[in-house]
């Protein structure tokens, strides 16, 4: 049976990076050349921000382990057993000085002069400069990563209108007219959410000048309403009976809801409607059964908690009108 496979952005960028670092080694006539290919493939990151941070702390640690290492081996002995204490004290200081992205390719350069016959400075200089090449490379080529707005955007949509359906479903129940589940529709958005949140946080760590928060904030928010959704609310309906006026206005509401609490609104307007239905909830009638007043009880929570999820719609249009604004 034939295997189908895809190639990535960055195995591309880590397979032309470490050719070109392998070419230019090569043309600067260093000894152990093709390790700098090895630093390039170890240093390509998934952000741009990332891609520095390990970048830096590779050198570092590298340098530090390669002078540590060398004098070592020079006033010691070249041995497997100073080889052994070398580990022994290198990789704890590393870690310590949270160098540890630097462990690996620093072994290498290491490890590269303990096997080497050229115990010279000028080898150690050979060594620094096949780790400036294979990083620069590795910084040069984590330059370009592809923009991932459009696929924030399609996640932001497709929650919306999960959202949507979840909302209209529920009032669909309060209404008696749907007694379908919506376990499948809740796995979904929660997945979504989670994969989108992953694309809002990489966006912002390949930004090095201006960090926009902005899509963050937005998954964070619905995450958070959609845990009211799913925690709070729906367990809740199990213990309303439909057969109240209550539970008809209560879902008339979910449906507005459902209908208006998008990306851009305010959420000013739903609340100003859940004031009004719980005037209009004041003037009816008290409860004339346990029945009655455990579902208006019940219905009570349900409208209390769907006011939390519109008041962190409103805080976050609060924290973001510049943005949305632009947007509209």
């Amino acid at each position: 049976m034939k295997q189908m496979y895809s190639i990535g952005q960055r195995t591309i960028k880590t397979a032309i990076g470490s050719g070109i670092s392998l070419l230019i080694a090569e043309a600067l006539h260093l000894q152990n050349y093709s390790t700098a290919a090895v630093v390039t493939l170890l240093s390509i990151q998934n952000t741009k921000r990332r891609s520095f941070i390990v970048a830096i702390q590779r050198f570092v640690a590298s340098v530090i382990a390669m002078l540590i290492g060398w004098m070592m081996f020079e006033f010691l002995s070249y041995t497997p057993l100073t080889v052994v204490i070398y580990f022994l004290l290198t990789i704890p200081l590393l870690v310590t000085l949270k160098l540890q992205e630097g462990i690996i390719p620093s072994s290498v350069i290491v490890l590269q002069i303990y096997v080497s016959t050229n115990k010279s400075i000028s080898f150690l200089i050979n060594q620094v400069e096949i780790l400036a090449v294979g990083i620069l490379i590795a910084l040069i080529m984590n330059t370009y990563m592809p923009s991932i707005e459009k696929k924030m955007i399609e996640s932001q949509k497709k929650i919306e209108q999960n959202f949507k359906m979840l909302l209209l479903g529920i009032a669909l129940k309060m209404k008696g007219k749907d007694e379908d589940s919506q376990n499948d529709l809740i796995y979904e958005t929660k997945m979504l959410l989670q994969t989108a949140k992953t694309l809002a946080y990489r966006q912002v760590e390949n930004s090095f000048i201006k960090s926009n928060l902005y899509y963050i904030n937005y998954f964070e928010m619905r995450e958070r309403q959609f845990e009211i959704i799913s925690n709070q609310i729906i367990p809740l309906l199990k213990k309303v009976t439909l057969n109240y006026p209550h539970s008809k206005i209560v879902a008339e509401f979910f449906e507005d809801t459902g209908v208006y609490l998008k990306e851009k609104s305010t959420g000013i307007e739903l609340l100003g409607e859940f004031s009004h239905m719980m005037n209009d909830f004041r003037k009816m009638p008290l409860p004339e059964s346990r029945d009655e007043f455990e579902t208006r009880a019940s219905l009570m929570m349900i409208v209390y908690e769907l006011e939390k999820v519109i008041s962190l719609k409103m805080e976050f249009y609060s924290k973001n009108q510049t943005v949305l604004e632009k947007l509209n």
